[in-house]
């Protein structure tokens, strides 16, 4: 059977521990550091969103109580904002609606990603976050895949090696599941 090995149990705090879109950038980038990957493959593994969905009740404080000023995030795009209100009410009902990560090109695998940021239209904080200067070279590295595809492909290859290489088990630490929510 091929495959990565999962443990053989479950571990509650450090499963806790993972990142969540409600963690600032610095924090994520501490975290990946602590494991090995640089401000570059944080970047490019973020290029992933290029790819998915997300549920409203993950992002609803940027469109209408950005960091509890009543207001929307400053930082986004009016047009992109008055899209993602209108598919996300400020209403419990709606917190499931999902929204594309990729405004443009969702089902692709591209760069544009990295191009929407660059046009304010990153959907969670943590996409737009890499724009700023709190975590020095990521708006660089935003620009740069905006600007070249192969440039992100190339990093983000390197990324999710060095990433799928972290912490992995020994025959005797854990088993390839055949259905990954259960142990075999």
């Amino acid at each position: 059977m091929l495959g990565r090995k999962d443990s053989r149990a479950a571990y509650k705090r450090e499963a806790d521990g993972l990142r969540t879109v409600f963690s600032s950038l610095k924090i994520i980038a501490d975290k990946f550091a602590e494991i090995g990957l640089d401000a570059t493959d944080l970047v490019a593994l973020s290029g992933g969103h290029t790819i998915g969905r997300s549920q409203c009740r993950m992002f609803l404080p940027r469109l209408y109580n950005f960091n509890n000023t009543g207001k929307p995030d400053p930082e986004m795009n009016p047009a992109f904002l008055a899209n993602l209100r209108t598919n996300c009410p400020n209403v419990t009902a709606a917190s499931s609606n999902l929204n594309n990560l990729d405004a443009t090109t969702a089902d692709t695998f591209d760069n544009n990603y990295f191009k929407n940021l660059m046009n304010k239209k990153g959907l969670l904080a943590t996409d737009q976050g890499l724009l700023s200067s709190l975590v020095p070279g990521t708006a660089d590295l935003v620009s740069q895949f905006a600007s070249d595809q192969n440039s992100f492909f190339k990093a983000f290859g390197k990324a999710m090696i060095k990433m799928g290489n972290f912490g992995v088990l020994d025959e005797s630490q854990g088993e390839i599941r055949k259905n990954c929510r259960l142990v075999n």
